[in-house]
């Protein structure tokens, strides 16, 4: 019996469904959410049971982890149960321009799934690893961190375990001759030994910054650290190839130099995806979700609902002064900007209530005037008028003998500006201009000042 819940109680309708099994659920049960829907584009948000398939996946959640040091001896990497409670909502938190999620989430699962289909488990002509490339801070570490924990939960049906391998590639390096080279090849034997002994564990092996063990072999030249270098790459291609035929493990590597890697590794690759800087819309998205967080963990008092990019955008033409406005502009800035990266924006909004909260408490208003603060955004003032700077000009007669530092600036068309408070100097080749602001100094009345003034005649 199907019974649409919008009608009912949810203690009741859940009754109708699951019976004596209900106090059970309710207390076992933490979460329950909908993740992805495939299928044809609908205007509707809800569907009928009966013209759908649905698939739940039901999972708990590990809290610990642990090296290789402790079970094998080996310190360069971490070994941790997946899925994994510190690892928990970062897929959520991830925003990105195109479907990046949604096409490594599907690839990984499809080559894993062809791979169970063989009757000898042997994979297809793609290689398991995947690379991700793009500026420092575009969440490339998160993503394959949460790309782990979906693939955990999605094949619970076909491996009793999942375990993520996070190796540090500054251990691997070594100041000793040749040493480098060794460690790399003794993880890569112990990454085929967890294949091979667990075959009922499926290994995601995540190596960061793999530019380090796997730079280009063509810019080696001289000197031990040059021919160090080259050994390890030389030890990464053989360990893939080592690894490669195991059906059980796949890796993902990040990189912020993507120019610097070695030819016959980026071949190795099954996949290469750019992770870029995160457009308007996207930017909108992420300072959004930040305070939604921030919302949900009672940092922000607020009673209002965080619109979509959107529907900010339309409540932004009728008032200017908005919520949604006012965090649309944020993401304007924010985006005109080209240096903040996606880590830096994630962080942006408690680093601004942690900065500038000077009451117990903080509403909406204020965390956003926090943020408009770190960026240095205009506050709204009242309409400013020209009558209260005072504009003292002196005039100087050219002289006979040019002044090669004075042509200098002519033509860079440079001025100089000495601020003291709120007096504004400005010397030019034919005049100085000294302006007093009685109030606080707004750069538009500056800019508007300064075009007056040249429009005025040089006197002779």
């Amino acid at each position: 019996m199907y019974m649409n819940t919008a009608l009912v109680d949810p203690d009741i309708a859940a009754d109708l469904r699951l019976g004596h099994h209900l106090p059970l659920v309710k207390k076992t049960l933490q979460s329950l959410k909908v993740v992805e829907y495939l299928g044809p584009s609908a205007e509707e948000s809800t569907f009928s049971s009966k013209n759908v398939r649905i698939e739940v996946y039901v999972y708990g959640l590990y809290g610990n982890a642990r090296s290789l040091e402790e079970d094998r001896h080996f310190p360069q990497a971490e070994l941790t149960p997946m899925p994994h409670i510190r690892f928990e909502g970062i897929w959520d938190e991830l925003v990105f321009t195109d479907n990046i999620k949604e096409d490594l989430l599907w690839m990984m699962i499809n080559i894993l799934r062809f791979s169970l289909r063989s009757s000898d488990n042997s994979r297809g002509e793609v290689n398991p690893l995947i690379l991700l490339h793009g500026p420092p801070g575009t969440g490339k570490t998160s993503l394959c961190q949460g790309l782990a924990q979906k693939i955990a939960i999605r094949l619970r049906s076909q491996y009793d375990h999942t375990t993520l391998v996070q190796i540090n590639t500054a251990t691997l390096l070594s100041k000793y001759y040749s040493e480098s080279a060794k460690q790399v090849d003794e993880i890569f034997t112990k990454i085929a030994c967890l294949c091979q002994e667990e075959p009922n564990t499926f290994t995601c092996v995540l190596i960061d910054e793999i530019e380090s063990i796997a730079s280009s072999r063509e810019f080696s030249t001289t000197g031990d650290e040059s021919h160090d270098s080259l050994r390890a790459t030389n030890a990464l291609l053989t360990g893939l190839d080592k690894t490669n035929h195991y059906p059980n493990v796949i890796f993902l590597c990040t990189t912020n130099m993507f120019t610097a890697l070695d030819d016959a590794f980026l071949d190795r690759c099954g996949l290469k995806r750019e992770v870029a800087i995160p457009s308007l819309p996207s930017q909108y998205q992420i300072i959004r979700k930040r305070l939604q967080k921030l919302i949900d963990r009672g940092v922000i008092q607020t009673d209002e609902s965080l619109l979509s990019h959107e529907d900010a955008r339309l409540c932004a033409e009728l008032d200017s002064r908005n919520t949604p406005a006012r965090l649309l502009a944020i993401a304007q800035l924010i985006n005109s900007c080209p240096g903040m990266s996606g880590r830096s924006l994630t962080q942006l909004p408690e680093r601004a209530v942690l900065q500038h909260l000077r009451e117990d408490e903080c509403d909406m208003d204020m965390a956003l005037t926090f943020i408009e603060r770190v960026l240095k955004l205009p506050q709204p003032k009242a309409q400013e008028t020209e009558s209260y700077v005072k504009v003292e000009q002196t005039e100087k007669k050219l002289s006979s003998i040019p002044d090669p530092q004075a042509e200098k600036h002519e033509r860079k068309n440079d001025i100089q500006v000495e601020q003291h408070g709120t007096e504004i100097e400005i010397r030019g080749m034919k005049r100085t201009l000294r302006m007093l602001f009685e109030d606080d100094l707004d750069i538009e009345v500056l800019q508007r000042c300064i075009a007056e003034a040249r429009k005025r005649p040089v006197q002779e």
